[in-house]
């Protein structure tokens, strides 16, 4: 090799190193650009919030935000979660125990929001709180407006797969293709439902009360066009409650008792004894015809827009109409959507505790 090539092999030496170096630099901040980016999004009640293009340390302080990263896989970036804990929480995550929880759903810990890094907020459509955390710094999003109605089926179902394809979008990444995928089983599901129990006429639907003992007194339900009321729709039945604006409603014994369903459902309440042993409603024909019934309860409420709510329509219609729906086998469908969406094998056993609202354990006996 001659000396002048020698020379200026040497000199390009430092400059080649120095366009890689600068390369790999270049790579390095673009990529942690893009993670740190953010981003503008309309949350649910129409308000632009700038988020993280990756949220990290997201908290989820409305009820069922929590389960609906834990379908969608992201369970690793929650940093508080809502305080409706239920057993089988933990069955599934057991990481959930070491999570702090929010104190009560109206007084959102500022400072502890802060400390744990949260760079968004899930939360109820709470103007002062969402105030006062946006004030500190804090994106918060509002993923359900339970103010708005939808007044009929395909809309509620419509808004349903909205919902989740929000969560797809603020959390970003896979999130997105899990939420798409999510609505095309849960879809899926629902329609060999419903094109059955859309021809049922009035006369075949059993009249159904929705019982929520614990949300709002001791005879309190759902009102008309409210979650409970579209999946009993869907199942082929016909919810008994009230048009009126707010979600919940207290409803009297007498009015029960002229009501007279055929089927009550208990939702928020540990048993069915409450109903059963009322002697005010002996003559109910729920009552006397032994059809009180526990709605399943897995990951939230089946019957409070749950990601497992796809599931109750299916429950509800094999519990309305089991002659129309005799190869329906809930054990097998809820075993199927927990490996699928949660990454969890239930056994037939856990299944069937879920499906009967006990909680995990033996003989449905808390560990």
């Amino acid at each position: 090799m001659n000396q002048s090539f020698k020379i200026g092999f040497s000199a390009l030496v430092p400059k080649v190193l120095l366009m890689i170096c600068a390369v790999f630099l270049f790579c390095g901040s673009k990529a942690l650009a893009d993670d740190t980016a953010l981003r503008i999004i309309t949350d649910r009640t129409g308000r632009q919030v700038r988020i993280p293009k990756i949220p990290r340390h997201v908290a989820c302080l409305f009820g069922p935000s929590y389960e609906k990263l834990l379908a969608l896989g992201a369970t690793d970036r929650i940093s508080m979660v809502a305080n409706v804990a239920l057993p089988w929480n933990f069955v599934i995550n057991p990481g959930l125990a070491g999570i702090p929880v929010l104190g009560h759903y109206g007084s959102p810990d500022v400072e502890a929001l802060l400390s744990l890094k949260t760079d968004l907020v899930i939360y109820h459509p709470f103007a002062k709180q969402i105030e006062r955390m946006s004030a500190a710094g804090l994106p918060v999003v509002v993923a359900y407006n339970g103010s708005r109605r939808l007044h009929t089926l395909e809309d509620f179902l419509a808004d349903w797969y909205d919902q989740m394809r929000f969560y797809g979008q603020v959390l970003g990444g896979t999130a997105k293709e899990t939420a798409e995928a999510y609505c095309t089983y849960a879809d899926k599901k629902i329609r060999s439902v419903t094109k059955v129990t859309t021809r049922i006429p009035e006369s075949g639907r059993p009249k159904v009360f929705w019982f929520c003992g614990q949300v709002n007194g001791p005879i309190g339900t759902q009102t008309r066009h409210a979650t409970a009321d579209w999946i009993v729709t869907a199942a082929g039945g016909t919810m008994l409650t009230h048009d009126e604006p707010s979600y919940f409603v207290s409803v009297s014994t007498e009015e029960l008792i002229l009501w007279n369903p055929d089927i009550i459902m208990v939702s928020t309440l540990p048993t069915v004894a409450p109903v059963l042993s009322d002697a005010r409603l002996k003559n109910v024909t729920a009552v006397k015809e032994n059809k009180v019934f526990m709605t399943p309860q897995g990951q939230f409420y089946w019957s409070h827009f749950s990601t497992e709510s796809f599931l109750c329509i299916l429950y509800l219609a094999k519990l309305f109409h089991p002659g129309k729906f005799p190869d329906l086998d809930l054990v097998r469908e809820l075993t199927a959507y927990y490996a699928r969406f949660y990454h969890y094998d239930l056994t037939p056993d856990q299944a069937r505790q879920i499906l009967a609202h006990l909680p995990p354990g033996p003989s449905g006996t808390t560990p």
